[in-house]
């Protein structure tokens, strides 16, 4: 089944940029924040552009929910000028690339920051850089870039996460924890949960759009053509990821709150929210990036929580100038 984010990207572009080669690292015996242990651990990644002689031009782009580094690392250059950086597009954990519940025995369940402690690792110690210039994602990658602003507070100069959230909401939880409660009640039966990813996705794509934007793309007596698919990821892979997503709060992890985040966070900081988003609500996001008194750019259109490809002249835009800007 497509991913519906990545196949209305390949839709709204008709510029494809060449994909690079997918790579793997071995973290070896990665321990989570829970105190499991992931034997051999492996996350992969695809590089764009080249790293320059003194590595300060290093931007790592972690995937979205659901998201590889195949699809993802078209996006970059649709989001933002890519020149003269090198952007690592690395595969979370759980998304079926790097190690997940799908080809890694007693898989845990991990959290966002575990997915941020693995490509800590893998910048740091497999790729001998010491500083990212930047931190960018969108969605789920967006979640990422917050964490990353508390984990490791001077590792990036800048971090921009688009659509993405540092805590979700009330609503937030409801969507992800009724998609994750389906595939969990499902799992004990093979065809329940093939029928559970199907209803799964249902509920992701009720959200994903605004209401008026469906009406108007979608005839209703077609609806059925455009859901109920099901996800090209396995399962477990998609509970993995919904349950790490749930679990996601930057204060908690910072051992702060909203008033005293501004202690944590060193990095400039850009926020891109889509107003109308039903899958990753806005507020908590512009929240932080009013207390922090950070660039906020928000999206006005009905396109919800794909806004960033449907306004993506004016994402780049800001995109390009805050990471260009000193």
């Amino acid at each position: 089944m497509r991913n519906i984010i990545t196949l209305l990207f390949l839709l709204i572009t008709s510029c494809i940029a060449a994909q690079s080669k997918q790579q793997f690292t071995n973290l070896g015996d990665f321990t989570t924040e829970d105190g499991y242990v992931i034997k051999d651990c492996k996350v992969g990644y695809r590089t764009l552009g080249k790293l320059n002689a003194e590595k300060t031009n290093a931007v790592l782009w972690p995937t979205h929910f659901t998201g590889t580094s195949e699809g993802a690392s078209e996006w970059p250059n649709i989001i933002m000028d890519t020149t003269g950086l090198y952007v690592i597009v690395v595969d979370a954990l759980t998304n079926g690339i790097s190690s997940s519940p799908s080809n890694t025995p007693d898989f845990p369940d991990i959290t966002i920051r575990d997915m941020v402690n693995s490509q800590y690792k893998l910048v740091t110690d497999h790729m001998n850089i010491n500083h990212l210039y930047a931190v960018v994602g969108i969605s789920m990658g967006g979640m990422q870039a917050f964490e990353w602003l508390v984990a490791y507070p001077n590792f990036m100069d800048k971090a921009i996460p688009i659509i993405g959230s540092p805590k979700q909401s009330s609503y937030d939880l409801l969507v992800w924890q009724t998609m994750a409660d389906i595939i969990t009640t499902a799992q004990k039966n093979k065809q329940d949960l093939d029928v559970a990813l199907k209803l799964a996705e249902n509920i992701e794509f009720i959200n994903l759009y605004t209401p008026t934007y469906v009406v108007n793309k979608y005839p209703a007596d077609s609806v059925d053509a455009y859901i109920g698919e099901g996800f090209t990821m396995k399962p477990l892979n998609v509970l993995g990821g919904l349950n790490a997503m749930i679990s996601l709060d930057i204060y908690k992890s910072a051992s702060s709150d909203i008033e005293n985040i501004s202690d944590v966070i060193k990095a400039d900081l850009l926020v891109i929210v889509s107003k109308q988003d039903h899958l990753v609500n806005p507020i908590s996001s512009t929240l932080l990036a009013e207390k922090l008194g950070a660039k906020l750019v928000t999206l006005t259109g009905d396109c919800g929580h794909i806004a960033v490809f449907c306004e993506a002249e004016k994402v780049k835009k800001a995109v390009t100038e805050f990471l260009k800007k000193n």
